[in-house]
């Protein structure tokens, strides 16, 4: 137990790549799961064609059927993107003073935002098969994207900010 507690503990021995190294690979796990329990209701998808869906944003409907290649290359998409909101978050942490007061409202706005720009720019610049609209399906995509993803990375980078609200200067760099 005690060696979890202290894997976590970032408040005055942390490093800036630990804190995003944790941060996005809490959010992609918990994003992950939720998109693999979300896509096996709403579509039947399995874990890996999950992974082939987001590889096919690369190499667009073939990936769905493109194998164990296609699986990687989604899990390595899939984790690029978690990586990416956690070093944007971590560096706006220190740029934006409500972030450091309001750390579960600023998860769930950057969680928000972050299902925004990945499904009304990014997404429809991929080879991502277009399909309608769905409401339901979007609003259980925010919720998932604010609580899940946002969260978890406002969270622990906030662990790693001393009591101040200042990253400590021995590791900012």
């Amino acid at each position: 137990m005690t060696q979890t507690k202290s894997m976590f503990n970032f408040a005055k021995s942390s490093s800036v790549a630990k804190t995003i190294f944790w941060s996005g690979l809490v959010a992609g796990i918990l994003d992950s799961l939720a998109g693999i329990l979300v896509y096996y209701v709403y579509f039947d998808l399995n874990p890996l064609q999950v992974l082939q869906f987001i590889a096919s944003g690369i190499y667009g409907p073939t990936a769905i059927n493109g194998g164990g290649y296609m699986v990687l290359v989604g899990f390595f998409f899939h984790f690029v993107i978690a990586y990416t909101c956690a070093i944007i978050y971590f560096y706006l942490y220190s740029k934006i003073a409500v972030l450091r007061s309001h750390k579960i409202a600023s998860g769930l706005i950057f969680g928000l935002g972050i299902w925004l720009v990945m499904n009304l720019l990014i997404l429809p610049a991929t080879n991502i098969p277009k399909s309608p609209f769905d409401s339901g399906l979007a609003a259980i995509g925010i919720i998932w994207h604010m609580v899940l993803v946002g969260v978890p990375i406002a969270l622990i980078t906030a662990q790693y900010v001393s009591g101040e609200g200042q990253i400590s200067q021995k590791t900012a760099g």
